[in-house]
């Protein structure tokens, strides 16, 4: 069901957040000319009267920018239906605040740097398979170092003492070799409680 608002602009007024579908009357007394960013997102019209109709079109965010005889006006239009929202909060509050967590055509995208291996596997347990959110995300080369030395380790303790692992930027290899499938099994389980991700290069 659609649903209409009426709200007075501001210069600093929040964002204006709308459920896709979904429209808001907004008062912008003495309006000229307004352009938005992504049509797609919102499209804006001209009720009179001062009155702009905004329509919800699909998820993201967008510019509005406004002209009255006082300057230019300028405002967001955040299109959501809410499960982005609720995304956006359990990534900052059970992964890192420091991610970033933005809607794209529909794709809610996380981005930004990660402190550790454990709070990559957070991150991915968090998204599952939604084929909806993209992670951007990636963890700081620094640590991935000690990742490797940590697996290499974990190999020879448990009899793969030809198998080592091995940083390359953000990525960790594993390398040498291994008898048969079930060494090789037993190596990606050991390489993956330490990391999200691994490469296998073995030889056999």
């Amino acid at each position: 069901m659609l649903t209409t608002a009426l709200l007075t602009l501001a210069l600093a007024a929040e964002p204006i957040r709308l459920v896709p579908g979904t429209h808001q009357v907004i008062k912008v007394p003495g309006v000229t000319k307004i352009a938005v960013g992504q049509q797609s997102v919102a499209d804006v019209s001209v009720l009179g009267k001062g009155e702009l109709l905004i329509t919800a079109g699909q998820m993201g965010r967008t510019s509005l920018t406004l002209w009255t005889a006082q300057g230019m006006q300028q405002r967001m239009v955040i299109v959501d239906d809410g499960k982005s929202t609720e995304i956006g909060r359990m990534v900052k509050e059970l992964v890192s605040p420091s991610l970033r967590v933005d809607t794209y055509n529909g794709i809610t995208v996380i981005d930004g740097t990660l402190d550790s291996m454990d709070e990559m596997r957070r991150l991915t347990q968090l998204v599952g398979n939604d084929g909806n959110v993209k992670i951007l995300a990636t963890v700081d080369p620094r640590v991935m170092p000690a990742v490797a030395e940590n697996i290499s380790a974990a190999f020879k303790k448990q009899g793969l003492v030809n198998a080592h692992a091995t940083a390359y930027g953000g990525k960790i290899v594993l390398e040498g070799s291994v008898a048969d499938e079930r060494e090789l099994q037993k190596a990606l389980m050991i390489a993956n409680t330490y990391a999200a991700a691994v490469t296998p290069s073995f030889g056999r």
